[in-house]
């Protein structure tokens, strides 16, 4: 197990490492450009959040190498499915956001967009359980009990719990 945990740590840190810099010729703030990230910059740090989950994760189950790696592609497909969603959400999000700042072509869909948000939740939320049901099952109580720990901090620190998160 602790060859595991070096050996994800140093991945993580040659991740981090990598966008944590600004690419060449750009500034911090290009990065953001327009409000959006770029494209790169979220794609390391999505690769970055799925370290540290499988990380924490694995930690807390106990998990040999062959399970981590396991862990690692059931993760993925879940993060795969909630893409599309998250990127729904922000799309109806910018134009809530937009009409709240008086943008008078955003008013006539602001309930429509409010409900994509409301709608997007519960889907995450269906998903949350079906990752904690998928990881927990054949596993203690103890380590359910961990893992559950483990997932609530994991989706705290992703909802502005953690330092430094973008507003």
């Amino acid at each position: 197990m602790k060859t595991l945990k070096l050996a994800l740590c140093a991945v993580m840190l040659t991740s981090m490492m990598a966008f944590a810099a600004p690419p060449p010729g750009k500034t911090e703030a290009a990065k953001w450009g327009n409000g959006e990230p770029d494209p790169a910059h979220m794609a390391e740090m999505q690769k970055g959040a799925h370290m540290m989950a499988v990380v924490a994760i694995a930690e807390a189950l106990e998990l040999n190498e062959a399970d981590a790696l396991k862990l690692s592609a059931t993760l993925k497909g879940l993060e795969e499915r909630r893409q599309p969603i998250r990127a729904q959400m922000h799309e109806a999000m910018k134009a809530v956001k937009a009409a709240a700042e008086g943008d008078a072509s955003a008013f006539a869909q602001v309930d429509a967009n409010i409900q994509k948000v409301l709608d997007g939740r519960a889907q995450m939320a269906a998903l949350d359980k079906e990752m904690f049901v998928t990881l927990g099952k054949d596993q203690s109580p103890q380590k359910r009990a961990k893992l559950a720990v483990v997932l609530a901090k994991l989706h705290e620190g992703g909802r502005g719990g953690g330092k430094g998160r973008h507003q």
